[in-house]
């Protein structure tokens, strides 16, 4: 009950005039009045008309408010909304003894900030709080989130590897691959808490973050980090993951034999394999395996640009943190998880519009063609995918022949 008044709460500048006319109580409700209305049971009576106009509010918005309509607000279903108040709710909120704040208050504001692009005054006057509340209680809710639901990002292992593994063998046909990884970036403010803040600018002279992704056939997050700078290559962010350290120190451990997939902008080995350099000279083999990675690469492609596109604060993130941006970054990419718990899979189609765009690494001066290992493990998997059935083979024929 409590998420629905604050729903209805939020919902007066969504409304047409029209329809708002006819439920605007006569004064704006007051953060007092709202507190008090959630943890009174029985209403009484002999209430003033704000109080009357503030019920009439509430009673005809909450209705209106469709399933679909409050996760396009707050990206989450109801259900999850309410799980996170009670999972949040035994934290120490700094915000807990403000009059007529809850935690219900502070995840709904949270939410629709990372949802939207509305300035953090006009999230305020959503709420009836002043702007520096919403901005300390989002850096609040990220630290809470990403401390309570760390296991919402993880690693896929035994029983969860093999089932990614399936996944991408029969939607995509690429055996033994675990995970794909993917990057895009992140604009900020000018970073404040870091020895070099121009770093941080990016060929366009802008301050960004390199954020890089791992996913599972699912779309689903594995790891995330986006604490580096958006001028670096891929190559070198990954160098200084945790997930590119293990692939150095212990791949065994971390993929059991299998591989991720990555584009050209990643090194190849036998544990991260990319596409064939194509210079118009690939046999029928090898260009079917690039097919292949490229599905699969849209697999994280896609969830970038679901993520953006469902927290559109990552779209222009006004902070100057690197720790506060990383965990705003986290926090997004643990609520997407959670969306996902409701909904199967990403939306492959929503492409990412802003992947970061770089040289492939083996055309770097201090690039190379692969590992040895990558080279062979490369060649053997395009070998083993077979040959293309017998109708399409045959128009490519006749279409060589009538091209000659």
């Amino acid at each position: 009950m409590a998420v629905e008044t604050c729903v209805a709460f939020l919902l007066a500048d969504e409304l047409d005039a029209e329809e708002y006319a006819q439920f605007k109580p006569k004064t704006p409700p007051k953060a007092r009045k709202v507190r008090e209305q959630e943890e009174e049971e029985d209403v009484d009576e002999d209430d003033d008309e704000d109080d009357d106009g503030e019920k009439n509010y509430f009673s005809a918005a909450v209705p209106s408010l469709s399933v679909l309509d409050f996760q396009k607000y707050f990206q989450l279903t109801q259900t999850q909304v309410e799980e996170l108040v009670r999972l949040l709710s035994p934290c120490a909120w700094a915000t807990s003894k403000l009059d007529g704040w809850t935690v219900t208050h502070a995840v709904l504001a949270s939410l629709w900030t990372l949802s939207t692009l509305e300035s953090h005054c006009s999230v305020a006057a959503r709420f009836h709080t002043n702007e520096s509340l919403i901005c300390h209680q989002l850096n609040e809710f990220c630290t809470l989130v990403t401390t309570n639901f760390a296991d919402k990002i993880r690693w896929p292992k035994w029983k969860e590897a093999d089932v990614s593994v399936s996944g991408f063998s029969s939607s995509v046909g690429l055996p033994g691959t675990v995970c794909v990884v993917g990057s895009c970036v992140i604009p900020i403010e000018r970073p404040s808490d870091v020895l070099d803040p121009e770093a941080y600018r990016d060929s366009e002279k802008e301050y960004s973050v390199n954020l890089m992704t791992f996913c599972d056939h699912k779309g689903c997050f594995t790891y995330v980090t986006a604490e580096h700078p958006g001028s670096w290559h891929n190559s070198k962010v990954l160098l200084e993951t945790e997930v590119g350290r293990a692939l150095q120190e212990d791949p065994l451990n971390l993929l059991r034999g299998n591989h991720i997939i990555g584009d050209a902008t990643f090194p190849l080995s036998e544990h991260l394999l990319t596409p064939f350099p194509d210079y118009g000279t690939l046999g029928e083999k090898k260009l079917r395996y690039n097919l292949k990675v490229r599905a699969a690469l849209k697999v994280v492609q896609g969830s970038l640009g679901s993520l953006r596109s469902k927290f559109q604060r990552l779209r222009s993130l006004q902070m100057n943190s690197i720790t506060q941006i990383s965990l705003a970054v986290k926090t997004c990419c643990i609520l997407y998880n959670k969306y996902l718990e409701t909904n199967n899979t990403a939306d492959v189609e929503c492409m990412e519009e802003h992947s970061v765009v770089q040289e492939p690494f083996h055309e770097l001066p201090n690039g190379h063609s692969g590992s040895l290992g990558g080279i062979s493990k490369r060649q053997d998997i395009a070998a083993s995918l077979g040959r293309k059935p017998k109708k399409e083979s045959s128009k490519a024929y006749c279409r060589q022949w009538y091209e000659v």
